[in-house]
């Protein structure tokens, strides 16, 4: 696409070349104030807040002004999603106190990926595939010294790619909520969000309900994926610096909720969490039904403190696996197992089972030959 001529002017005193950064905000008009960002929680505030940035005419836009960097930057970021791409921050330039004086936005498909990331002969994967168009479509705003105002020095509408497609006149582009520099949770979003999750609301819910406090799921500001990805934030800011309490705390909630729930524990001599077993009340139960033959899997690491989680497990009479108790262990010696077997009887009443299948290891075979002498050892083919 050609640049037409009434697009493009350039300030004959800032001649700052064609790279720059970004970050989103709002316009911020010296006269008039009411433009908004689309950030808005109520479909009519958002229409009448950013109608006047889809009215806006190239002259326009080179009479505004700004009273911070941050202003100019949302409003580019508002005009953009009106019109269907995305901004990026680009150039800046500093004085010799090192304070910004100029910057330049750009849309996010300026320029072109740097070729010594086209040529990698030990690419583990794939390169990504090529988005940069160098697109012209800018707009630069400078400093004025004189009155601190942030004033426009050069403007590019045009883009050679094409935009995200309009819906209607009078809304924004059909794709726009779908972008993701776009998409985010605002605080009150966040608060309601986890206030609803703690009820035990379920996700889905939330989202349907979000969507219709706010006139349609294009008006709630994010997808459900990015609900999905903010709750598991918070489930694991919840638990950061506190594992162990948070584990412990669990226990107990699941005792208080079930009269069979068997849980123990046990500390090391610096007080940090060493094993750890507990049995719901069903595979109590189940146990009880099932347990005269119990498999013994330790094999199974794959956890963030790569310990070797223990799963007593066995078969019902429809072929099912049951499960009939688990274990978090710190290291798997015979005195480890010894505590975890001597427990799991422990929890079960006092009954051990007939036969035991592990796989093979030699603590393990040590701590059944000490804690269940009458059990038939057999070892598992699968892990040998």
């Amino acid at each position: 696409m050609s640049i037409n001529e009434d697009d493009v002017k350039n300030d004959s005193d800032n001649n700052l070349g064609d790279d720059f950064d970004y970050q989103p905000n709002a316009e911020d008009d010296a006269e008039d104030d009411d433009v908004d960002s689309l950030d808005s929680t109520s479909k009519s505030e958002e229409i009448c807040g950013i109608k006047r940035i889809a009215d806006l005419m190239v002259e326009d836009i080179w009479n505004l002004e700004f009273r911070t960097e941050d202003k100019a930057c949302q409003f580019y970021n508002a005009y953009s999603c009106w019109h269907g791409f995305v901004m990026r921050k680009d150039d800046v330039v500093r004085d010799n106190q090192g304070r910004i004086i100029s910057r330049q936005l750009v849309c996010n498909k300026e320029g072109w990926r740097n070729v010594r990331y086209l040529d990698l002969d030990d690419r583990s994967r794939e390169a990504r595939s090529l988005t940069r168009t160098k697109c012209p479509a800018r707009l630069r705003v400078k400093l004025d010294y004189g009155c601190g105002i942030w004033r426009v020095s050069c403007f590019v509408k045009s883009h050679n790619h094409d935009l995200t497609p309009p819906q209607f006149a009078h809304l924004p582009p059909q794709f726009a909520h779908l972008v993701p520099a776009n998409r985010r949770l605002s605080v009150t979003d966040k608060v309601q969000v986890e206030n609803l999750h703690n009820f035990g609301v379920k996700i889905c819910h939330i989202m349907g309900y979000i969507a219709f406090q706010k006139g349609g799921y294009r008006y709630a500001g994010f997808t459900r994926k990015d609900l999905y990805n903010h709750i598991d934030r918070y489930r694991r800011s919840k638990v950061k610096n506190g594992d162990a309490n948070a584990a412990i705390n669990y226990l107990i909630g699941k005792s208080n909720n079930d009269l069979l729930f068997f849980g123990k524990y046990t500390f090391t001599s610096d007080e940090r969490l060493e094993h750890i077993f507990w049995a719901d009340g069903q595979s109590i139960i189940d146990y009880h039904c099932f347990g005269d033959i119990v498999a013994f899997d330790s094999t199974y690491k794959k956890n963030k403190y790569n310990k070797p989680l223990v799963i007593f497990s066995g078969c019902n009479h429809h072929g099912q696996n049951v499960i009939f108790g688990s274990g978090l262990l710190s290291d798997e010696t015979t005195e480890t197992y010894k505590w975890l077997l001597e427990t799991f009887v422990e929890a079960m009443g006092g009954k051990s089972p007939k036969a035991v299948i592990t796989d093979g290891d030699l603590a393990m075979r040590d701590a059944i030959k000490n804690v269940l002498p009458d059990a038939t050892h057999r070892l598992c083919g699968w892990h040998l």
